[in-house]
């Protein structure tokens, strides 16, 4: 983009996200991003490390890298998740409910018009790891 009325111009560059761990473990930054995510793993004792039981069909799991930007586009952080491979189940043998902890649009509007037309102060918060905590009655192996 360039500012004819004083000559100045700028470029932005985008660089591609990792799709392998092994392109992913190249980077410092991607290797950080991975050994944050593992820590909040721990941190939420998320698993214990344990040998599935005769017959358990244990989930494949699979790293995820995002770069997360500013508003400005400037690069904000890496982010890398490690993600049960859930497409590989199937609706009434591997599971049987179906939890989403997605606000719809719609919503948001109607809380926001709420919020404004009362007067309310509005919070917004962004919860790490917020999946991380549901509770299961079911016994769950990954691998």
């Amino acid at each position: 983009m360039a500012d004819y009325e004083t000559g100045e111009s700028a470029m932005i560059v985008t660089e591609n996200d990792p799709v392998t761990v092994e392109e992913a473990l190249k980077s410092k930054k991607w290797r950080d991003a991975m050994v944050k995510e593992m820590e909040a793993i721990e941190r939420n004792q998320t698993w214990e490390l344990t040998d599935a039981p005769t017959g358990a069909k244990p989930i494949g799991v699979k790293w995820v890298f995002k770069t997360k930007l500013r508003e400005n586009g400037e690069i904000d952080k890496c982010k890398a998740r490690l993600v049960a491979k859930g497409y590989a189940q199937h609706y009434g043998v591997d599971y049987t409910e179906v939890f989403a902890l997605v606000a719809k649009l719609d919503t948001i509007r109607i809380i926001l018009s709420m919020a404004a037309h009362n007067g309310w102060i509005i919070f917004q918060l962004d919860v790490k790891s917020s999946f991380l905590h549901g509770e299961l009655k079911e016994e769950i192996y990954v691998q």
